[in-house]
């Protein structure tokens, strides 16, 4: 039997709960009230995930632990090895089981009255199916034999995966598939030829490599340069500026910095008279055009450089590495001297326009092409004759790796006998399938056998019981179908649309019917029921509590929670009337620490001991009053109490709503509106927003002064009756 849930942990409203050594130990009998949305659904959550053996889909990071009377623990992390059989009633077993959109529930399968020779036959296919299972013991030397050439397979392979990896026994075993189709002893080589294929296969196969190509500067662009070279400015020249090229470029410099001007921007002192005129005839625009070609080719020339790294001698084959490297090393050298000869070029270029009034042709420089162009051709050569050996070798090595790898295989069978071992092989599966298939032929015999015992009609009939003693009539009932399911009919003809208390009352009768079916024993069963009068009025109400005082006193474990507080006095009495199997227990949900979080306590004595919750209501609001900073936990509920207490009162003392009511009870029109903007905006969870606040401290003491004033003041008598039933309580 459990006897605490010692701890919840990221479980809805339960975030960090830890069973209080003040809350009394679970017992045979246990009743949890707590108002809608208080975590009673969560709590059976638990129940259901040891019963279903997995977590909540909702809930996977869950952690939670409950004790046995025996100090057993299950937790979260091993619900499949709880001996136990929960079963439990919510609105997920409701909606896992009945499917309301077809209007259909699930088949139950129930055992009623036993054919005996049904059963006898049940038991010879179960020893049958022993007998096969123990003669199906080949599994051992099928299996050892199976290690024994997957083994000797890997060892071959290995072989054959030093030669040419990768090669694994898998590849071993298709080419003995090959050979077996065959004469085997044909694949087999002489040593010799054996040797000569392992030389072959020794060279490994190399990538084919991109020929080289580069442009090198062209005789046209070396013309062009010497033409530029050979060129002089004939302009009005400045003799001190014309010997002078640094000078010169100052000047030239200058001159542009002062158009327009008539002071120095040097000095600051007035430029005489024609002396920019004077430059500017030095500086022609045929001078000008000559600077601006220079540049040109000058910026041209750097296109021209060579730079590149060409591929290592390392990829080439063998026998093409010494020549290749001797050849790269001359291409290497020949573009060193060529990059240097277009550096000199670019310099000869620089200098001449520095001395833009000289002739520098005869300084001309050539770049060697035709050194380079020669060792590039011989280059490529090498490494077409490279690519031409790579694409025929592959081929070839295939063919003779191909012919190495049957001689293997052929070798392989002789030494280990392996196509015979395939043959015992064969026979011992063979043998283990024939028997796979006797064995599977029994149990769908027994299957056969145990459909006919379950008998879906019986099953129908039992829940048609409970939805009469639910109903007092048989105004719901169910009827099996050729499909081995259930059709609901309402007053004999098929439902449409049911409401929701007869959804609910059909959901628990298929619930209570379970409880009857093979796997459950209900003297050994923990029960957990989550409101199972949702939606019923008074008349089925009775009949459902009479029910599950019929049908679960006898489980090994009862829990039942409900908001309804008619049901819950139900439930109270009949439990109360086993006071040593029972226990009581209150489900809230509070603010802790400024979050909301879901607690769960000894039952209050208040409601306990009366049978009114109105009692209890008030006794709420009192406690808050005459210790608003000690009972912080109520800030959340306390709206919610103030309405249901002012509803009841109202409704008792005026007949009327609870908006009229409050004309009538509080005569301040002020403390009426703060009383009213109150539990209107507070009881109702109309956002995330209003979820997410919590009421000042403050207000709420002065909203609950107002309220029991105005009780007090209108009914003094019946005040000091609630007030003398709370200290009463108190004690």
């Amino acid at each position: 039997m459990i006897v605490s849930i010692n701890k919840v942990k990221y479980f809805g409203l339960f975030k960090d709960f830890k069973w209080n050594s003040d809350i009394p130990h679970f017992n045979q009998y246990n009743l949890i009230y707590g108002w809608n949305y208080s975590g009673k659904t969560t709590l059976s959550r638990i129940f259901r995930c040891i019963e279903l053996k997995e977590l909540h889909s909702d809930f996977q990071n869950a952690e939670f632990e409950l004790i046995d009377d025996e100090n057993n623990r299950i937790t979260h992390g091993d619900l499949d090895k709880s001996s136990y059989q929960f079963r439990v009633f919510n609105t997920d077993f409701t909606e896992e089981n009945l499917h309301w959109d077809s209007q259909e529930a699930e088949p139950i399968f129930i055992l009623g009255k036993t054919d005996i020779e049904l059963q006898k036959e049940i038991a010879q296919r179960k020893q049958e199916i022993e007998h096969l299972m123990n003669e199906n013991n080949k599994e051992e030397e099928i299996s050892k034999l199976n290690k024994y050439l997957e083994d000797k397979l890997t060892n071959k392979a290995r072989e054959l995966d030093r030669i040419k990896p990768p090669y694994d026994r898998k590849k071993l075993k298709s080419s003995l598939e090959t050979i077996k189709s065959d004469d085997p002893e044909k694949y087999c080589l002489s040593e010799e030829a054996v040797q000569k294929s392992l030389e072959n296969l020794k060279t490994s196969h190399k990538d084919s490599l991109s020929e080289i190509s580069i442009k090198t500067l062209p005789q046209n662009k070396i013309a062009e340069i010497e033409g530029i070279l050979d060129r002089t400015v004939v302009s009005q020249s400045i003799e001190r500026l014309k010997n002078n090229p640094e000078l010169n470029d100052w000047v030239r410099k200058g001159l542009d910095l002062h158009k327009g001007k008539e002071e120095c921007e040097f000095c600051g002192s007035p430029l005489p008279k024609n002396l920019l005129e004077e430059y500017e005839k030095h500086f022609s625009e045929e001078y000008e055009n000559l600077m601006s070609e220079l540049n040109k080719l000058i910026e041209d020339l750097e296109r021209f450089k060579i730079f590149m790294s060409f591929p290592d001698e390392k990829r080439l084959y063998p026998q093409l590495e010494a020549k290749y490297k001797n050849i790269k090393g001359k291409f290497e050298h020949g573009l060193s001297e060529y990059n240097k000869d277009i550096a000199k070029l670019r310099e000869l270029l620089e200098e001449k326009t520095k001395n833009p009034f000289i002739k520098l042709a005869e300084k001309l420089i050539r770049p060697d092409d035709v050194f380079i162009n020669k060792t590039l051709k011989e280059m490529n050569e090498i490494l077409r004759e490279h690519n031409s050996i790579s694409d025929n070798f592959k081929s070839e090595q295939e063919k003779a790796f191909k012919k190495l790898e049957l001689h293997y295989a052929c070798e392989f069978n002789k030494e280990n006998e392996y196509f015979n071992t395939l043959n015992r092989l064969g026979e011992l599966e063979n043998k283990k399938e024939q028997n796979t298939r006797d064995i599977e032929e029994r149990r769908r015999r027994i299957r056969e056998i145990e459909t006919q015992l379950s008998d879906i009609a019986k099953a129908a009939d039992k829940i048609n019981q409970y939805l009469r003693s639910m109903f007092g009539k048989e105004h719901i009932k169910l009827e099996a179908t050729d499909k081995n399911k259930f059709k609901i009919l309402r007053d004999g003809s098929e439902s449409k649309n049911l409401s929701s208390g007869e959804k609910t009352a059909i959901a628990f009768s298929y619930f209570l019917t379970r409880l009857e079916d093979k796997d459950t024993d209900i003297s050994k069963a923990v029960v957990f029921i989550d409101d199972p009068i949702s939606s019923l009025d008074s008349n089925h109400l009775y009949n459902t509590f009479a029910v599950i005082q019929a049908k679960l006193s006898s489980c090994r474990q009862l829990i039942v929670s409900t908001h309804n507080h008619e049901f819950f006095n139900l439930i109270k009495e009949w439990f109360k009337d086993n006071k040593d199997k029972s226990s009581f227990y209150l489900n809230e949900r509070i603010t802790r620490n400024g979050d909301e979080v879901s607690e769960i306590r000894t039952l209050p004595e208040t409601l306990l001991n009366y049978k009114s919750e109105y009692h209890f209501l008030f006794s709420k609001i009192k406690s808050f009053e005459d210790n608003p900073l000690t009972d912080y936990d109520s800030l959340y509920q306390l709206p919610n109490i103030i309405r249901r207490l002012l509803e009841a009162f109202i409704g008792f003392k005026y007949s009327t709503g609870l908006r009229n009511g409050l004309k009538q009870l509080i005569n301040n029109e002020s403390d009426r509106i703060k009383v009213e903007r109150f539990i209107h905006e507070f009881s109702h969870q109309r956002d995330l927003n209003r979820s997410l606040k919590f009421c000042d401290t403050s207000e709420c003491k002065t909203i609950v002064d107002i309220v029991l004033n105005a009780v007090k003041s209108k009914d003094n008598e019946h005040y000091a009756t609630l007030e003398s039933i709370y200290h009463n309580a108190s004690r």
